[in-house]
């Protein structure tokens, strides 16, 4: 039979089969074929080839059984209205025309020992009056694979191939994938760590996908989640740890703040000191994990809505390139056009400005059952973009396709993989890249007004955070400087800024501080109602000060007592962690009897009260000497008095026996 009328008989036979078709779509789809590998380029000289499973054991077996049943390989019309007609055709959207197609009848065709069918057909760019599919030159092309029985199809599914000449000299267009892992706080009140499931989910994933492809993925990890999972006790998070680092070896990794904290908000807040913490804290963190990695600072990955005062922060600490994500990107309205080259301006730096996708961000945002068939698709899509830039007198080499999921975490590693695999294959069309070494921005690039931004106070939360800190920066000379406490506090006090930590959550965090530095100002006592006794005028006090907290201590003691002098009333002591130290105190007692002492125990500079006041006794019989001599002038003055008595009563016996003074009878 003529090529030209097989053409008019396939075309009839398809279109008397259309309407049964299309009114049991669901049933057709529900008995899907299942694509699991095909040869996507196909050169000019190249063959197609599908290799797919049938999904219902009932049609198989009535394929088998059935001498006139084929498979149906039919190709559409070139696109040439880029990635939209792309989308439309594989959304039924848009009529799949066909321009030819070949039947292959089961003898034709391979039935592999997996029970997977695999088909060939071959190809050509001219007529060529044999069983060939004629292409319509390079391009993208959508395919469809029917299962058709008495001409009826039963199963259909739709795929794209790129038809490549590979002797045609042309400029490769940059891809590029990024990833921005964020999580929940790890860190909680009580200070300990805990990564919830759906993030080690997500941790896995990365993993995975980091194994197959960490050169050609830019990765940013928040340092707060790399901080939580070396500090976390379940040894899940540690294990997942040693898998991360080894899989971010050889992964360009984009520096960040260590918790999430709004640029643009930090400027107009004035809180550009806390955004510059947060900054040098995630650096801190990624040095201490992959110490001999260089992190990309001149990079930033917006997640938020950018305004200008923002872009000026940024651009003080050195960032030269920004990448918008979904979620960033939509505050540029009209401009939201990740294929337009822009570039921003601070301070007379000029900044490159590259938007993530739009067009691809929900499938790489949704998960996907054939990962094949949906990578596929997705190339098809990029290549029909970069197609159309350059029909259009574009240059495709000159544009950036940045492909990442909705809030820039890896949903489908399988689907992100064999994108790359598939894209791979094409180095004349597309390149993969990273964005370690992204070039200055041109100077026709567009220049967007950056929209201000609406940003939230943070009046409430500073004056929360500056309180706690002021509290905080009370026992600075009281607990000693290497004790692992303050860079607890330091990170608490720094995660306590993070715009994705609620009003309650900061809340609670405050609560369990203040307990902790009640239970530290409280640590440091002595023994409440000690009796001391004081043998003589001039003796000592001892006290025994204990320390129950888990660090040394250094505190300022006073001790008053209206009934005793000190010394010396204030002095300063050091008391190990968890253990004692005994304070001797000179005084001079100026009374006998018992009194009470007051002892105040105050931070190291003595500003400070730790705790409450505690008393003690002090018995005094310093004063026992005086007792004996006042006794002994007692007796003095007793034995006087009794000599003076008896000279007394002598003197007047005297007197009646005298001759001068005895009366006459």
């Amino acid at each position: 039979m003529p090529k030209l009328a097989l053409k008019i008989v396939l075309a009839l036979g398809f279109a008397l089969s259309t309407l049964p078709a299309q009114a049991s779509q669901a049933a057709v789809e529900s008995s899907e074929l299942t694509l699991t590998a095909q040869n996507f380029h196909i050169y000019t000289s190249g063959n197609l080839r599908f290799v797919l499973g049938v999904n219902s054991q009932s049609l198989i077996d009535e394929f088998l059984a059935e001498p006139t049943a084929v498979f149906r390989i039919s190709l559409g019309q070139k696109i040439t209205e880029g990635e939209k007609q792309v989308r439309a055709i594989n959304s039924a959207d848009e009529e799949f025309t066909v321009t030819d197609s070949i039947d292959l009848t089961i003898r034709e065709v391979t039935r592999r020992s997996d029970g997977q069918f695999e088909l060939i057909a071959l190809s050509t760019d001219i007529p060529s009056g044999t069983r060939r599919i004629e292409f319509d030159g390079p391009g993208i092309y959508p395919i469809r694979v029917e299962v058709v029985i008495n001409d009826v199809s039963r199963a259909v599914l739709l795929t794209f191939v790129n038809r490549f000449n590979p002797s045609r000299e042309v400029r490769p267009m940059p891809i590029n994938v990024v990833v921005a892992l964020d999580s929940p706080i790890t860190l909680q009140p009580d200070g300990s760590r805990l990564i919830d499931q759906p993030t080690r989910a997500k941790i896995e994933k990365l993993i995975k996908l980091l194994k197959l492809d960490a050169a050609r993925i830019t990765v940013q990890v928040s340092p707060e989640l790399i901080d939580g999972l070396s500090r976390s006790t379940n040894p899940e998070d540690q294990s997942l740890l040693v898998q991360l680092v080894a899989a971010l070896g050889s992964a360009p990794i984009v520096a960040g703040p260590y918790v999430q904290f709004d640029p643009s908000a930090a400027s107009a807040n004035k809180q550009t000191d806390q955004f510059n913490a947060l900054i040098e804290r995630g650096s801190i963190i990624w040095q201490q994990v992959l110490p001999n990695t260089k992190i990309i600072s001149s990079l930033w990955f917006a997640q938020k809505p950018l305004d200008q005062s923002g872009l000026d922060l940024l651009a003080k600490i050195g960032v030269r390139s920004i990448v918008m994500l979904p979620t960033s990107s939509v505050a540029l309205g009209e401009f939201d056009n990740a294929a337009r080259p822009y570039r921003l301006e601070s301070n007379n730096a000029d900044i490159s400005l590259h938007l993530v996708d739009k067009n691809y961000v929900d499938q790489l945002s949704t998960p996907t059952k054939n990962a094949f068939a949906s990578a596929t698709y997705l190339a098809a899509q990029i290549l029909a973009q970069r197609s159309q830039i350059e029909t259009e007198g574009g240059t495709p080499a000159l544009r950036r396709v940045v492909l990442a999921s909705r809030d820039g975490s890896v949903v489908n590693e399988d689907l992100i993989h064999e994108t790359l695999l598939i894209l791979n294959r094409v180095p004349q069309q597309v390149v993969l890249r990273t964005m370690a070494n992204l070039p200055a921005p041109r100077l026709d690039a567009y220049k967007p007004t950056l929209p201000k931004v609406d940003s939230a106070s943070f009046v409430d939360r500073a004056t929360q955070i500056a309180n706690l800190r002021k509290d905080v920066e009370k026992l600075r000379g009281t607990i000693n400087p290497e004790a692992t406490v303050w860079q607890d506090w330091d990170e608490r006090l720094l995660v306590m800024s993070s715009d994705s930590m609620t009003d309650a959550q900061r809340e609670n965090y405050i609560s369990a501080t203040r307990d902790q530095l009640r239970k530290i100002r409280q640590s440091v006592t002595l023994q409440d109602g000690t009796t001391f006794t004081l043998g003589s005028r001039e003796s000592t006090l001892r006290l025994d000060l204990q320390n129950s907290s888990d660090f040394e201590m250094t505190v300022q003691v006073r001790v008053v007592s209206s009934k005793l002098r000190f010394e010396n009333d204030t002095s300063t002591i050091q008391i190990p962690a968890n253990s004692s130290n005994e304070l001797v105190v000179d005084v001079v007692a100026l009374s006998n009897g018992l009194f009470p002492v007051e002892v105040r125990i105050f931070s190291a500079d003595g500003l400070s009260q730790l705790g409450r006041k505690i008393e003690v006794s002090a018995r005094v019989n310093a004063l026992a000497g005086l007792g004996q001599v006042v006794t002994g002038v007692g007796l003095l003055l007793l034995t006087t008095w009794w000599v003076a008595h008896i000279r007394r009563k002598y003197r007047k016996k005297i007197s009646k026996n005298h001759p001068v003074l005895r009366s006459k009878p």
